[in-house]
């Protein structure tokens, strides 16, 4: 349950971001893109640290990596539970 509302927050994030992009919005708010692409950045360190795992142990490992990017750890989380 946890990890499906983190998910949805994490997409109300990105969401939020592009918005920011797009619309320029003023304030602290326009910080969001710069944040967006720090968080884009993390989630694309772990999705190569865990590239070797998930191409052994995914059915399908580019749906996986696509995930990742998107969710983060939240789809790892989801990921370990099923393996263990």
């Amino acid at each position: 349950m946890w990890v499906n509302m983190n998910k949805m927050a994490t997409v109300l994030f990105w969401l939020l971001a592009l918005a920011s992009y797009l619309m320029q919005w003023p304030g602290l708010l326009s910080y969001l893109p710069l944040a967006a692409l720090i968080v884009a950045g993390a989630h694309l360190l772990e999705t190569a640290f865990f590239w070797f795992s998930l191409k052994s142990k995914s059915e399908n490992p580019g749906k996986d990596a696509a995930l990742i990017m998107i969710f983060g750890i939240f789809h790892l989380q989801g990921f370990m539970a099923k393996n263990q």
